[in-house]
């Protein structure tokens, strides 16, 4: 193996690779892997999907997505993505909300956040990070995909946040000031009928963010 470049969220290797029957290799297979991320589908308590219009650097003219970023090192997925939700909408569950006013009183700020119960990393038999959720109803947890089957591209961890509640000032409304992008994002707020007329139309252009609206969309109709 051998590493052509690095930055601190992906790396891109050659590989060495034989071929199932064994009968020939490959010796220039790029291998690109990305830090693990997570994708979240946001659905408040009147129940519109809270999503983004935004610009991507490899997507023409704007996109639809959904909250999504890194897994930092030694963070559990599910933390991951309430972190997330919290950076750049400012909302949360109504537990979260609860255990943010435990520790920080009537008026929580990022500080309670970050004080609040986090849960402890945990791994499969693959040593790849386990994305369940835990004492939280209004969580779901839709699944961990590789992002290329042959080619790496990192694991992506999904999820669905139901009936979302503000759980920081201005939280959930296009007053909240984010956190956790340096990107511009408008917020739209999109009832259900019509994330799902966007989700079939291709507006969320990465696989990635169609991935994880499609299958919140098929968990709240079953």
């Amino acid at each position: 193996m051998k590493t052509i470049g690095e930055t601190k969220f992906a790396r891109c290797d050659v590989h060495t690779v034989r071929s199932e029957d064994g009968k020939s290799v490959i010796d220039d297979w790029l291998f690109m892997e990305e830090m693990d991320a997570v994708n979240v589908a946001v659905v408040t308590e009147n129940g519109n999907f809270v999503v983004f219009e935004q610009g991507k650097y490899a997507i023409p003219g704007s996109t639809l997505s959904p909250v999504g970023g890194f897994v930092d090192a030694g963070e559990a997925p599910w933390d991951s993505a309430k972190r997330e939700v919290m950076e750049e909408l400012g909302l949360g569950s109504k537990r979260t909300l609860e255990q943010m006013r435990n520790v920080g009183g009537a008026m929580p700020d990022r500080t309670a956040f970050a004080a609040a119960p986090k849960m402890p990393r945990t791994v499969d038999q693959f040593n790849l990070a386990k994305g369940d959720v835990a004492d939280d109803s209004d969580w779901v947890y839709l699944g961990k995909y590789r992002t290329a089957a042959n080619r790496g591209a990192g694991f992506l961890y999904t999820y669905l946040l139901k009936n979302a509640v503000p759980i920081l000032p201005d939280g959930g409304t296009v007053k909240f000031i984010s956190s956790g992008d340096d990107e511009k994002q408008n917020v739209r707020f999109l009832p259900i009928k019509e994330a799902e007329e966007r989700t079939l139309n291709g507006e969320f252009q990465e696989i990635k963010w169609a991935a994880t609206h499609a299958l919140a969309l098929m968990h709240l109709k079953r």
